[in-house]
């Protein structure tokens, strides 16, 4: 439901009608013309055999060759349909297209519609698949980057109750496939500038606002030197000005300072990130800092950080973003809620991603070739002594998260299977996941994931990971958890009845 046009009232004329073009493989809506070809999936697209292969979704639907006593008439084609007394907004009218879509191919929905009423106003129509998985799972995907697959319905909704919605036509048909992108040209980047506003706080918190209910005011105190990571990058520097934003009244961990960046990112170009941070003294055990994007609503991460104490620490992280965007901010978030943060000298700035990775390697050569130095103790010098080194090994296995969501796509599970060793639950084993509400268990989409292509034991208890390691450990809350669905045996070789214990440390 990420893509819709906007359709105004019912008065229009008939050349005011609008046509919604939207895509699977873009957030992009435009108004152009509709025609059909023989590539369309839809049967009966413009109702000339009346309503044959339509159903209404909820609500009535009606074949008219006009109405409203002829204003409103067909924009293509010698007829529409209506979908009326509609209660609900996902009311609409709806095709099946089981049988006539296939896998793994990107499809255009392109859809000839407006509304119709009394006093209406300017509505949302959104066209909307439904998906019933074999297993008899349901999924409603609002149209916009997704693929569709076996077992679907695509509805017209949107508008609220007693608006009706007119579909003149509706084109499903294969995507053309995205001309690739021309190579960026970075010729003329700044590399190394700073894309923060009022970065070193001149002008107090101008240009900075609070995400959420927090408090935002300036500080004094804070390093006057660039952290280190931002240093090897940028060389010699000009001094930070000693002052920061202190961030009170914090109730939710994602509060904090925030900045808009839309207008300053250039696609596919890297950014650096870098900043000093600290937390108030007395806060209950290591705490979790980080830097974040939110791009068009979605997480990005720029870097974090675990704060354990009361002094400046380093937070250093990088980006990419490769699709224009319409809104993106950087937030500075973290620490649980009554715990106050301090951010200084944030930057933001464009590296030479080629150099960078070229000073990156140096850097790892530094570390991996480096000498090392044996030091024996208590052996008779007087004699020689034979040393034997045998390298035991050459790499170290890296894990991921997984959600239930990521599964249905073979795609991502074949590339995770391939490139990593580990797994562990997204939020599958999560309490609130697994009891919704009080006595509701649902251990199912934790067994979904289990039954995939996914090698269970890439799943590793927290002694097989490492036995000296307290996990999810906070200073108030101690957790030692293994829970495993007791309908899925996938794990039993390596996971005792003994191991469905919470201790709970308060």
């Amino acid at each position: 439901m990420a893509n819709s046009e906007k359709v105004d009232a019912g008065n229009l004329s008939d050349s005011e009608a609008c046509t919604s073009i939207i895509h699977y493989y873009s957030k992009t809506t435009n108004t152009v013309c509709v025609s059909t070809d023989d590539e369309n999936i839809i049967l009966n697209p413009q109702f000339e055999d009346g309503l044959n292969n339509w159903t209404g979704r909820g609500c009535k639907i009606t074949l008219h060759d006009s109405i409203a006593d002829g204003k409103i008439l067909p924009k293509s084609g010698k007829f529409f349909a209506s979908a009326t007394e509609r209660t609900q907004s996902w009311n609409g009218i709806q095709q099946e297209i089981t049988g006539r879509v296939q896998r793994k191919l990107v499809y255009e929905v392109t859809a000839l519609v407006r509304i119709f009423g009394n006093n209406v106003t300017p509505s949302d129509v959104r066209a909307t698949l439904y998906v019933q998985k074999p297993d008899f799972r349901e999924q409603y995907i609002g149209i916009s980057k997704q693929q569709i697959k076996i077992g679907l319905k695509f509805r017209e909704k949107g508008p609220p109750a007693g608006t009706d919605i007119l579909l003149n036509t509706l084109v499903i048909k294969h995507a053309a496939k995205t001309p690739p992108s021309s190579p960026p040209d970075f010729e003329n980047v700044a590399f190394g500038v700073n894309i923060i506003e009022n970065s070193n706080l001149d002008n107090g918190i101008n240009g900075w606002s609070p995400l959420g209910n927090c408090t935002l005011s300036v500080g004094t105190g804070s390093p006057r030197v660039l952290p280190p990571m931002a240093r090897d990058s940028l060389g010699p520097h000009e001094s930070l000005s000693g002052r920061y934003i202190l961030i009170t009244n914090r109730t939710q961990t994602y509060m904090g300072p925030s900045q808009t960046i839309t207008e300053k990112l250039t696609l596919y170009l890297t950014y650096q990130v870098s900043a000093w941070v600290r937390i108030s003294s007395g806060s209950h055990g290591p705490q979790n800092v980080g830097i974040a994007l939110s791009v068009d609503g979605q997480w990005v991460n720029g870097g974090q950080t675990e704060v354990a104490d009361s002094r400046w620490h380093e937070i250093g992280g990088s980006f990419r973003i490769e699709k224009q965007s319409s809104n993106v901010f950087v937030y500075i978030q973290g620490p649980v809620s009554g715990v106050d943060l301090m951010v200084a000298g944030l930057q933001i700035f464009p590296v030479d991603r080629q150099a960078r990775f070229r000073y990156l390697r140096k850097q790892t050569d530094k570390i991996r070739k480096r000498d090392v130095t044996l030091k024996f103790s208590g052996l008779d010098t007087s004699e020689y002594t034979f040393v034997k080194v045998r390298q035991l090994q050459n790499d170290f296995p890296i894990g991921s998260c997984i959600n239930r969501t990521n599964i249905d796509n073979e795609d991502f599970v074949d590339f995770f299977v391939q490139h990593f060793n580990w797994a562990v639950f997204g939020n599958e084993l999560k309490w609130y996941w697994t009891e919704p509400q009080r006595g509701n268990l649902n251990y199912k989409d934790a067994d979904d994931i289990l039954g995939k292509d996914i090698r269970p034991n890439m799943f590793k208890t927290a002694h097989q990971l490492d036995p000296s390691a307290t996990l999810f450990k906070s200073g108030y809350l101690i957790l030692m958890v293994m829970l495993m669905s007791k309908e899925n045996s996938a794990l039993e070789d390596s996971v005792s009845d003994s191991s469905l214990v919470i201790s709970i440390d308060l």
